[in-house]
């Protein structure tokens, strides 16, 4: 047992302990009990004795024989460890009980040679292959050597496992170093690639023609219409080989039963009517039934382009295409309700040359009609007999020769242009029965004679009337003037203006009835 009176000096950090503050587990711990120990002196510790201890723990404890003290070297510098060897120590557990001198650090490679980065790596292999105490053998095989840490200070310690951190972190950060510059490298060989192949492709677009690069080429350029029919047929047209033919021969038939065109008008060689049938039996790709009821609408529109010289312009825009014909936009429209029967004809401007075919007849239900701007003569009337449901009709610019007699629409027409054609005759006098007429231009013709008494009469939504530069004569009617103050918003016709004093095509007070004289407002 230890004296009853401890000193300070001999056991640190424990200056105010006495014996009585002891266990008998702490004084064994610290080395301050006899060798021998009883378990009746040792409170705590009753079934402790020297043979239940290992020699490890005797070691520890400091409780060795005689025969053990001969083989140990006593530390009197270190407690607790008087029965261990320098020899049985390592570097760090030296260094942990103060029996080394701190070397301070002061480069990664010391003068004597000493690399610590170098010896941390092959300890930390050396750990990871044997273990901690075959890395201990080894050292002891090199007769250690070197010293493995050094201590500068209690708040900055150098151990083991920071110079391991550290190595990982170098070796993570070169990695990532390479793997940055090879990507890098990679991105600009693509870079570098693409810059080439689109000089290139320039390139080649601007060894063409020059203007090309002023227009903007569509990423998906639309498939024009044919300019020409899809299928050869031209040797329909005058030859007998179609008489073979069956589905030739039942088309024929269902059209002439139907009263639009004749045998004789088939039978002739190049005739518009042999050139339309011969494009619905062989040239049509949409193939339609015999028995479809829309086979005369299809055929009427076959024959407007066959008997009008064949404009290609009209040929261009998709006119005798595979779709269906209300799909012939914008030059045909259907009825929306049915979208099958064609309501509306917008031919303005496509160079049609010649007098409309009769078969055109059969498209009854067509409401609005535009063939301005053409080249058109002869008459309409046959054309357009029957159409009981047409609201607009517009002919100015072309050559026709008669006002069409249109008594089966004056219920229903509402605007009504022939205006800059050669007419010649009298007004007709369906226009002063059309009861729902809004707009009449029947100017730059030749129309002669006076102007009807009745018509304003029997015109009470008439907005604008144009007569002028035709040779009409006599007074304006006095019913057309009362309608100034009803509808009548633009009355033109040839007079002098206000003075009287010369002679006039037409006299009419300005601005009281007609609004202008010779022109339009």
């Amino acid at each position: 047992m230890a004296s009853t009176d401890i000193k300070p000096t001999t056991i640190p950090g424990a200056f105010s302990a006495t014996n009585e503050d002891l266990s008998a587990a702490e004084r064994l711990k610290f080395g301050m009990a006899s060798t021998d120990i009883k378990p009746t002196t040792i409170p705590g510790a009753f079934s402790a004795t020297n043979e239940d201890l290992s020699a490890a723990e005797r070691l520890k404890f400091g409780i060795v024989s005689n025969a053990e003290v001969a083989h140990v070297t006593q530390v009197p510098q270190a407690p607790g460890v008087y029965s261990v060897r320098n020899e049985d120590l390592s570097a760090a557990e030296r260094l942990k009980f103060g029996i080394a001198q701190p070397v301070p650090i002061v480069s990664n490679q010391h003068a004597s040679g000493f690399d610590p980065k170098s010896e941390y790596e092959q300890s930390y292999a050396s750990i990871l292959t044997n273990g901690y105490w075959g890395m201990q053998s080894n050292q002891e095989e090199k007769g250690n050597a070197a010293i493995e840490a050094e201590v500068v200070s209690d708040h900055d310690h150098h151990n083991d496992f920071d110079d391991v951190d550290w190595f990982d972190g170098e070796l993570r950060s070169k990695q990532w170093r390479t793997l940055c510059t090879i990507c890098s490298v990679v991105s600009f060989i693509i870079i570098i690639s693409l810059s080439s192949a689109l000089n290139s492709a320039k390139n080649k677009n601007t060894a063409g023609d020059k203007t090309d690069l002023k227009q903007p080429v569509p990423t998906i350029l639309p498939t024009p219409p044919p300019t020409t029919p899809p299928v050869d047929i031209t040797w329909c047209f005058n030859s007998r080989e179609y008489v073979a033919d069956a589905r030739y021969a039942s088309l024929q038939s269902i059209l002439v039963n139907s009263g639009l065109s004749t045998d004789t008008e088939f039978a002739t060689d190049n005739s518009y009517q042999r050139k339309s049938l011969c494009w619905l039996a062989f040239g049509d790709a949409l193939q339609i039934d015999k028995s479809d009821p829309f086979i005369g609408q299809r055929f009427a529109l076959a024959t407007l382009f066959y008997s009008l010289n064949e404009p290609s312009k009209l040929l261009s825009s998709g006119w005798l295409s595979s779709k269906h014909e209300c799909k012939w936009t914008p030059m045909v429209e259907c009825d929306v309700r049915t979208n099958s029967t064609i309501s509306k004809l917008n031919i303005s401007d496509f160079d049609l040359q010649g007098q409309l075919p009769k078969e055109l007849s059969s498209l009854r239900y067509v409401t609005h009609l535009d063939l301005s701007n053409n080249l058109l003569n002869g008459g309409a009337t046959k054309a357009l007999s029957g159409w009981s449901v047409l609201q607009e009709l517009r002919l100015a610019n072309n050559s026709f020769e008669s006002v069409p007699e249109l008594v089966d629409v004056m219920s229903s027409i509402t605007y009504f242009d022939v205006s800059a054609n050669n007419i010649v005759g009298e007004i007709p006098v369906f226009l002063s029965f059309a009861s729902n007429l809004v707009y009449v231009d029947i100017s730059s013709n030749s129309f002669s004679s006076n102007i009807p008494d009745y018509m304003g009469g029997n015109l009470p939504q008439l907005y604008s009337l144009y007569m002028h530069s035709n040779d009409l004569t006599g007074k304006m009617p006095r019913s057309i003037c009362n309608l100034r103050n009803v509808s009548l918003r633009n009355l033109s016709v040839d007079c002098d203006a206000a003075e009287g004093d010369v002679a006039s095509d037409v006299s009419c007070d300005v601005p009281q009835c007609c609004t202008v004289c010779n022109g339009y407002i």
